[in-house]
């Protein structure tokens, strides 16, 4: 647990104050957050969706690191023309007369 993951949530979203006020607690339990490093499991979810930080960062005995998944790994393939005319032209098509 990063002392500075839950100091960077709080910068964040604004300030203590501000993220006490998105986790539905008050701002000495954010501030007991922020010293100690400790985030209860019940907040991991909300302060990552409200800052932004990892769960990963705020809680790594929880959430480890997800190892890459096949589609992160493969290089991306550019999507087909949408545009509706064949992306083949028609002479290479045709077929050889005898």
């Amino acid at each position: 647990m990063d002392l500075s993951a839950v100091a960077s949530a709080a910068k964040a979203v604004g300030s203590q104050t501000s993220l006490a006020k998105v986790l539905g607690c008050t701002p000495q339990n954010v501030q007991r957050m922020c010293a100690t490093g400790r985030v209860p499991a019940k907040h991991v979810l909300k302060i990552e969706a409200a800052s932004g930080v990892s769960r990963h960062e705020l809680r790594p005995d929880l959430y480890p690191e997800a190892s890459p998944t096949l589609n992160q790994m493969m290089p991306q393939i550019p999507v087909a023309d949408q545009s509706g005319k064949p992306s083949v032209h028609s002479s290479s098509t045709a077929q050889a007369s005898p």
